[in-house]
């Protein structure tokens, strides 16, 4: 609960390190109080080993073998520990509370983004464009994009009056997402709800539909007012054309080191391509998280990347066809944050710090719910 509702705060590794440490104590706890290992085996189980152990080979023949090791444990090490914790350490009738905590998070984050917006409170990192608590927009609207279909599993399973809470909640998210002028992830929004609307209420179509006229006419009156201002205008400047040389660029330099890669990190590839990264001075990585990794972990990362998304979203679309699943519509809404990050990714490279960590919190928790999970002691 403590991990899930500060993690949109926790920009210091210190910070996460602690409330990481929290489920993972009483993890180990409860191995020393039974005297055995329970682990419930996954599907996601021999992707990730090898994940892990071809990062640790890559970080060995990395361009900067401190830097990637660094960020090989920063994000792989602790995101599959936070994993496994969650999957080993989270009940089934303790899952509310945790959702809980999530909601109270995502509404003061949301509402905090809003008011900076606004100059009531804060202040915007990149001018015009909302960022609440979380290091720039990108980061900011890939957390509402991870938390949104969770919101909606909420309105979809409330009754009476605490709906309009769920509404209202929902309705702030994606006015804060609206102004953190994220492309990427509008599109991504706009799928969400519709895959939403198409597999579990219809009512939800006809919300996407006033999403989109009213964000059509609140930019058409923002446009006189931030959308005009030279430095926002300049932020998205050529943003697609650069993202698609980006991508060329990637894709055609996988043949560089095809084994083990450049080494695990972002910023290897600035290190690398430096003639690149002069021409663009803003963009350190290919900025689409596949070809990142394939640079810095060569194509057997890459393949194992895909193995371990796959393997997560084809688990969870078989939680929510499980009739007896009590929490099926839970594990939709898991499926659905899943794919959405999987399209977000493709426009950023996100797979990193707190927003890494939240997608396995995520995905944690639908294992964790999952009827098909086996336990082995050990």
């Amino acid at each position: 609960m403590i991990l899930i509702f500060i993690l949109p705060f926790a920009h210091t590794m210190t910070l996460r390190l602690v409330a990481i440490f929290i489920p993972v104590f009483f993890y180990l706890l409860d191995i020393i109080i039974n005297r055995k290992i329970a682990f419930k085996k996954t599907p996601l189980d021999f992707p990730i080993l090898f994940l892990l152990v071809w990062g640790l080979l890559s970080t060995i023949f990395s361009v900067d073998v401190r830097y990637s090791f660094k960020e090989y444990r920063s994000d792989m090490l602790i995101g599959f520990l936070l994993l496994y914790s969650s999957i080993n350490n989270i009940e089934k009738k303790k899952v509310e509370r945790i959702i809980d905590a999530l909601m109270v998070g995502a509404i003061i984050v949301s509402l905090y983004g809003v008011l900076e917006y606004f100059g009531i409170a804060g202040q915007m990192k990149m001018k015009g464009r909302a960022d609440s608590f979380t290091p720039d927009p990108q980061y900011f609207s890939a957390y509402i994009i991870l938390v949104l279909p969770v919101i909606l599993y909420r309105l979809r399973m409330a009754v009476g009056s605490i709906k309009y809470l769920y509404l209202l909640t929902a309705s702030l998210l994606l006015v804060s997402l609206g102004l953190s002028f994220t492309k990427g992830a509008w599109i991504v929004a706009f799928i969400e709800l519709l895959i939403w609307g198409i597999f579990i209420d219809r009512k939800i179509l006809v919300v996407l539909s006033a999403v989109v006229i009213l964000g059509i006419a609140g930019l058409s009156l923002t446009s006189g007012h931030r959308l005009s201002e030279k430095g926002l205008i300049e932020q998205y400047r050529d943003s697609d054309s650069v993202r698609i040389r980006l991508w060329k660029f990637g894709i055609i330099h996988l043949k560089d080191s095809p084994v083990f890669g450049i080494g695990y990190g972002r910023k290897n590839f600035a290190a690398v391509y430096p003639e690149f990264f002069k021409k663009d001075i803003q963009h350190f990585h290919t900025h689409n998280t596949f070809i990142n990794i394939g640079l810095e972990l060569g194509i057997p990362g890459l393949i194992a990347l895909v193995w371990l998304f796959w393997a997560t979203i084809k688990s969870l679309w078989k939680d929510w066809k499980d009739k007896l699943n009590e929490n099926r519509i839970l594990s939709f809404a898991i499926f659905v944050s899943v794919v959405g990050f999987l399209i977000r990714i493709q426009f950023d490279h996100l797979l990193v710090d707190e927003m890494a960590l939240m997608l396995w919190l995520l995905v944690g928790m639908g294992f964790a719910i999952s009827k098909r999970k086996e336990a082995v002691n050990i």
